[in-house]
């Protein structure tokens, strides 16, 4: 048996493993997006996801991380504020509950659909959404290399991006018993 057939046998590659086997937290995020095309739908759901991610990273997501999911919802993919609101409360949900298991998928997924360009810009939407609440914890910062490396952005990339944050990071700020 070759390495597509059994890929296809155990349900992981081919042609038979299309959206059937998508993500579940990218079919929830899309359904609110019924007006659009389903491409754009998830290519969006995919990108809401991935900022809910990083807002969820430390394990609590702050009304402030979810305004700025919003805010970037608005720009990035010109969603009127209070659809964009629904949708990034949504997709927090779905990233609190399908994180285990869709990560990376959805991680890839946006791989697949998107431009250099635009995940670089996702990249930038990643940073301004950790730094929302005034500081970029380690473990967002280290979600957000995990999330580059599996969308294929080269770590120095994610450095260069990074160094217009570098204000926020909690790495480098002093502890409050030094300042």
């Amino acid at each position: 048996m070759d390495r597509v057939s059994l890929l296809r046998f155990l349900g992981l590659g081919g042609a038979a493993a299309g959206r059937d086997q998508e993500p579940a937290s990218l079919a929830e995020i899309a359904g609110q997006l019924e007006a659009l095309p389903p491409d754009e739908s998830r290519f969006i759901a995919a990108f809401s996801y991935l900022l809910a991610r990083i807002a969820g990273a430390d394990l609590q997501t702050e009304s402030v991380e979810t305004a700025a999911i919003a805010q970037r919802l608005e720009e990035f993919a010109g969603i009127d504020p209070e659809r964009a609101h629904l949708l990034a409360e949504t997709a927090v949900r779905a990233a609190e509950t399908h994180s285990a298991s869709d990560d990376h998928l959805v991680a890839r997924a946006f791989r697949d659909m998107s431009e250099r360009s635009e995940r670089i810009r996702l990249l930038r939407c990643l940073y301004a959404v950790a730094a929302a609440d005034e500081t970029i914890s380690t473990v967002e910062d280290n979600e957000i290399f995990d999330i580059a490396n599996a969308i294929g952005i080269d770590r120095r990339d994610v450095v260069a991006l990074r160094s217009g944050f570098k204000q926020h990071l909690g790495t480098l700020k002093a502890l409050p018993r030094e300042r």
